[in-house]
């Protein structure tokens, strides 16, 4: 039997708003693809415009083109909804 970790118990608000803030580099209170590519920098991924589109495809609830922080807490907790 393998063990399984639950995300939800283990992002509180405060871990959530730290990995939100890892994305947001320009301390914006959004995540843009400016941002996302920055972020991927700074871990050594060089990120293809393919990958970044469809990161904004998937996670832009609100289709505006950046992802708000409640967007990114749905995207990371499996939400149906978005404040």
């Amino acid at each position: 039997m393998g063990a399984t970790i639950d995300v939800k118990e283990l992002l509180d608000d405060g871990k959530l708003l730290a990995l939100f803030n890892q994305f947001d580099t320009d301390n914006t209170g959004t995540i843009t693809k400016d941002n996302i590519i920055t972020a991927m920098h700074k871990i050594g991924h060089d990120i293809t415009q393919q990958e970044l589109d469809e990161i904004i495809a998937l996670h832009d609830i609100e289709k505006n083109n950046i992802i708000s922080l409640d967007e990114f807490k749905a995207l990371l907790l499996d939400l149906d909804d978005v404040k």
